[in-house]
């Protein structure tokens, strides 16, 4: 079983859903996907910020998640 992405296990502890965050952050589901499975590795800034932003967490917080190897990210 593939361990779930920083973003993915972010969103999960908030309750949200990928369509909830994608509405959330006016970013679309196809982005939050990417993020999450890893096709989009080094999202835009603007990007970040908006998901930080929708999930009420700070953005320094949120990109040091997203950047971290999977084994480094607590769960």
């Amino acid at each position: 079983m593939e361990t779930p992405s920083a973003l993915a296990r972010i969103r999960g502890r908030r309750g949200l859903t990928q369509r909830a965050l994608a509405i959330r952050s006016d970013l679309t589901i196809e982005t939050i996907s990417d993020i999450e499975r890893g096709d989009t590795t080094r999202p835009q800034l603007a990007t970040i910020r908006k998901l930080a932003a929708a999930l009420e967490m700070d953005f320094d917080e949120l990109l040091l998640a997203l950047t971290e190897e999977p084994d480094e990210v607590s769960a």
